[in-house]
């Protein structure tokens, strides 16, 4: 077969053979919905293959768009459940309390986009950084930024009442370990550290101050 008649690569190469971008960075052929399902689906139900197949070469645009578009969706969500269930409260009891967490709530939903970008880009920093002091992220920043932005597929779990948020907390996590640990293929203890490790930190910094604050109080 002459060089004219070979087909050009529908993915990046320079990691190897058999890797293939993500429905979502191939709209034009699945179709806008369709990409966004077979997406949501795959990192949801298959992250393993899913994040091994994924080159990482590729920039961060479309990533990037799937996790502001399911972190909108998910706002949306949240706001939907707190609005019918300020509504109930306000119908049956009289209780007008939860009308304040609702505007809130809006408030988050309207500017979410804003938030979920700078989110994304702060776990991923923050994710990439632990994982290059344990000697783990091979593949550079984009790799664990790709992992972080299609993690927000777990968003759509919100829809599962009373228990979603719950359930969409642990399994991004999951995601994320699995993400990370087979798109740089190292070993899934550098991964966990790499996730748990800005988590807790964040936690101490919270406890720390909380703690100096009541302190202070006293």
């Amino acid at each position: 077969m002459t060089d004219s008649q070979t087909p050009p690569p529908e993915f990046g190469q320079e990691q190897g053979e058999g890797l293939q971008l993500p429905p979502w960075e191939r709209r034009d052929r699945f179709g806008l919905l369709n990409a966004l399902y077979l997406t949501i689906k795959d990192v949801l139900l298959a992250p393993g293959r899913f994040f091994l197949r994924m080159p990482s070469q590729v920039g961060l645009m479309q990533p990037l768009l799937f996790a502001i578009l399911l972190g909108v969706v998910g706002t949306f969500i949240a706001w939907m459940y707190s609005l019918v269930s300020s509504s109930l409260q306000m119908a049956l009891f009289g209780d007008f309390s939860q009308g304040r967490s609702t505007l809130s709530l809006f408030f988050i939903f309207l500017t979410s986009p804003v938030w979920v970008a700078a989110a994304i880009f702060v776990q991923a920093g923050l994710t990439h950084g632990v994982l290059l002091l344990l000697g783990g992220g091979r593949l550079g920043f984009e790799a664990t930024f790709r992992v972080a932005a299609y993690s927000e597929a777990t968003s759509v779990l919100l829809l599962v009442p009373l228990c979603g948020s719950w359930i969409a907390m642990v399994w991004s996590l999951v995601i994320l370990i699995i993400g990370l640990y087979s798109i740089h293929e190292t070993e899934p203890w550098k991964a966990v550290l790499a996730v748990l490790a800005p988590m807790l930190l964040c936690l101490s910094v919270i406890g720390g101050s909380v703690i100096v604050w009541m302190a202070l109080m006293n």
